[in-house]
Order: C-alpha cells, then sequence, then structure tokens
C-alpha cells in the first residue's frame, strides 16, 4: 500500500542544506496519518548533493533519492519525483530551507479539511526583504497576474500541496522554474479550488541560488510567454534518472 502522502525535493548543488531540509521535512511529515515519502531528485549536481542523498535515502527507507545525470531543471525534476512515487498525494518544496518545515503538516491539514485541490504556500514576510527583492517579486506577480490573468500572489512560492490526479491532469509542460506559476495559472484557468497557508520565509544561509540568475529569469520570463501563446513544451528529452523505479 503506497504512503499517503510523498514530498519531492528537487536539489541542485545543496550539499551544505539537504540534511538539514530532509530532517525537517521527515519531522513535520511523521506527525501526517497514513505514512510518507520523501523523494529528493539530484537534479545534476556537481558538490557532493548526490552522494549525500543516496546516503539519507540509505538511512532511512522511507526517503529515496534518484538523479538526473546533468541539470534538466527544476521542472523536469518535479516530474521524475512525482513519476517515482504512487502516493495519492504528492508535493514538492526546496531543498534550501525556505520556510519553517512545519507548514507541511499544515498543507496536507487544509487538503484534507477543506476538500481543495491544491494547497499553496503563500510568505507573510514579504515586508522584510529588501528594497530589491521586493522590486522583483512584485514585478513578476504583476506579471503573472497581467499576462496569464492570474489572481493570486507569490504564485511561484516554494509549496505546493495537491491530489494526484490533479498533478496528472495538469500535465506541466515548463522545464524550469516557472513551473510553480505554471500550476497556479492551470489551476486557475480550469476552476479549481486552492486554499493557501501562510508561511514566513527565512532566506537562505548555505549554498548559492540557482533560480536568480540572468539565465534562469530569462527561463522563466520566456515560458510564460510561452504559456500565455499555448506553445510552451518541454525543452528536454525523457530520460530515465539512475534510481528511479522501472
Amino acid at each position: 500500500m503506497p504512503p499517503a502522502v510523498a514530498l519531492v525535493l528537487p536539489a541542485l548543488n545543496e550539499a551544505d542544506n539537504l540534511a538539514e531540509a530532509v530532517a525537517q521535512a521527515t519531522a513535520a511529515l511523521d506527525r501526517v496519518d497514513g505514512g510518507w515519502e520523501l523523494v529528493i531528485v539530484d537534479d545534476g549536481s556537481t558538490d557532493g548533493t548526490a552522494g549525500l542523498a543516496d546516503r539519507l535515502a540509505e538511512a532511512d527507507a522511507r526517503v529515496r533519492a534518484v538523479h538526473h545525470p546533468e541539470n534538466r531543471g527544476k521542472g523536469v525534476a518535479l516530474r521524475t519525483g512525482v513519476a517515482a512515487t504512487t502516493a495519492p498525494v504528492v508535493g514538492w518544496t526546496d531543498a534550501d530551507l525556505p520556510f519553517d518545515m512545519e507548514a507541511l503538516g499544515r498543507a496536507v491539514a487544509r487538503l484534507g479539511e477543506t476538500g481543495a485541490d491544491l494547497v499553496a504556500g503563500v510568505r507573510t514576510n514579504r515586508e522584510e526583504y529588501s528594497l530589491r527583492r521586493r522590486i522583483l517579486s512584485g514585478g513578476y506577480n504583476a506579471l503573472v497576474r497581467t499576462l496569464l490573468g492570474v489572481p493570486m500572489d507569490d504564485v511561484g512560492f516554494a509549496l505546493k500541496m495537491m491530489r494526484r490526479e490533479v498533478f496528472d491532469r495538469a500535465d506541466l509542460q515548463s522545464d524550469g522554474g516557472f513551473v510553480d506559476a505554471e500550476l497556479m495559472a492551470w489551476a486557475h484557468r480550469a476552476g479549481l479550488r486552492v486554499e493557501r497557508v501562510g508561511v514566513a520565509f527565512t532566506p537562505r544561509v548555505a549554498g548559492e541560488s540557482t533560480m536568480a540568475g540572468p539565465a534562469s529569469v530569462a527561463g522563466i520570463l520566456r515560458d510564460m510567454v510561452l504559456f500565455r501563446l499555448g506553445r510552451l513544451r518541454p525543452r528536454t528529452a525523457a530520460r530515465r534518472p539512475r534510481g528511479a523505479s522501472a
């Protein structure tokens, strides 16, 4: 019998954060009824993340590690992770500890209590950001509202929890960081019930962000335009990651 909940943790060069992220996530998921599974997707890391993911999986049978031989993007990593589990509820967050992981339990509970199709995290402390960060975040959310017609803020935040059939229906196409906003835009268009859970964002304390560079930002904007035009398709061919089930 599959576990009730599976959490996918995409990781690119997160050797400094991964062990703590897994420890916090497992502590939160231990409070969830029905059992859980955590799928680490090493997305072509070069800093020791791959070996650490394998050791964490060896230490706990509920933790699995799958590997991309090269970096393929967050969207691909999420599709790989969800494909590796049969849990009826699936979700994801990032491995850089963007919030107190206890919110995972609240997201699962909100999904069950409200009958929602999708639960998404929303940051409650963005006023503490630097001016530059507030401008970038506000500009991105304004673009999503204007270009995609999504009447929600913080659509790109990395906490999502949903019923498995919702993920399957979404058929997400983005290979990169647009995938979170793509899911929210699709859910809005499909008329799904979306609930939010407030979380206090915690800034990265180790490692470097892979989402804020010019190439990543350009890729997100490109995918947003292609989604708006109905032309967004995966750019990378499907390959079986190491560690995935046959």
